[in-house]
């Protein structure tokens, strides 16, 4: 009844809607620690959540938000539901646990923060191959790259590197002399339609003018080019037409997969510093050498491996 009730005020709304609270159901087997689990409960409130076109706002910090006094059953009873367009319009929306004290309840907070985690991975456009002199940029710059003779991935890792730089600086240095190019060009071909008007032109002078457009004409095609790759215009005239519904649905996928914090001894940690750090701990304890001495088989085998590959 409570489902039908939210159901027909949500249909009523003209508008976002959020909901909020102690729902006193789980969505899961898993959002309940130490109770019996009711599957007829969790669908019909899963239902209730898809047929009303809500969405679970990602819940950051500890995992349950309602303890008994005695710490033996847990349960995620609070949590915040909001409209679908109203996550894909405010995709960086999240909610987090606070202390509870003496409470049974977890208090939980309903945020929009962005978190910047530094600069993002190096793009590379297409356009660039239609440009004079980046195939030779490329080949100069990985052949020159510096070298570290004692591990063939940290060569790879410093190749590609040093051409990142390479490639960020030559590009830069393209568009200015792009947009130089570009001003000299229009300048010229005023002052050629100027004499043409005049009917002081030639020959000369038209097919001066004819070659100056062809060279406008191409920076601007190489302009669009990277326009078309950063808009996402050919995926937009190739995919489906259903743009909203679409676009609606990858927001949803980034808020999801965004990562918002990290548990550390039971403290919530946010800040995209210590985020990274924890992410480096993490993967350097999983994949470093080990420290203790290791175990030595006294026998020879026919095939081995060479000290150089060992190192490598």
């Amino acid at each position: 009844m409570l489902w039908d009730y939210l159901s027909h005020v949500i249909a009523n709304w003209k508008g976002e809607v959020i909901i909020m609270g102690d729902f006193i159901e789980v969505r899961n087997k898993t959002k309940r620690f130490g109770s019996v689990f009711n599957v007829q409960g969790a669908n019909a409130f899963n239902l209730f959540i898809s047929s009303a076109g809500l969405e679970e706002v990602p819940l950051g910090g500890c995992s349950f938000t309602w303890c008994h006094k005695s710490a033996t059953k847990m349960s995620k009873l609070d949590r915040f539901l909001i409209s679908q367009s109203l996550m894909s319009s405010c995709p960086n929306i999240s909610a987090i646990t606070l202390d509870r004290y003496l409470s049974d309840h977890r208090p939980i907070l309903l945020r929009e923060s962005k978190y910047d985690y530094g600069p993002i991975p190096f793009r590379f456009f297409h356009y660039w191959f239609e440009v004079d002199g980046f195939e030779k940029l490329v080949e100069e710059s990985w052949t020159e790259a510096p070298l570290d003779g004692s591990n063939a991935m940290l060569n790879l890792m410093k190749k590609l590197k040093y051409l990142k730089k390479k490639i960020s600086v030559w590009n830069n240095d393209m568009r200015k002399i792009s947009k130089n190019s570009k001003l000299a060009f229009l300048a010229e071909l005023s002052k050629l339609d100027m004499v043409i008007d005049k009917g002081e032109g030639n020959v000369d002078d038209i097919n001066k003018r004819m070659n100056v457009v062809k060279s406008i004409q191409e920076l601007e095609k190489l302009q669009s080019m990277e326009a078309t790759q950063k808009a996402k215009i050919k995926w937009a005239i190739e995919g489906d037409e259903n743009f909203k519904y679409y676009h609606g649905i990858l927001n949803k996928k980034r808020s999801q997969l965004s990562i918002r914090g990290v548990l550390v001894n039971g403290i919530w940690i946010d800040t995209p510093a210590l985020v990274k750090k924890e992410f480096l701990s993490h993967f350097k304890n999983q994949f470093e050498k080990p420290q203790e001495a290791r175990l030595k088989l006294n026998m020879d085998f026919p095939c081995n491996l060479t000290s150089i590959q060992q190192d490598d």
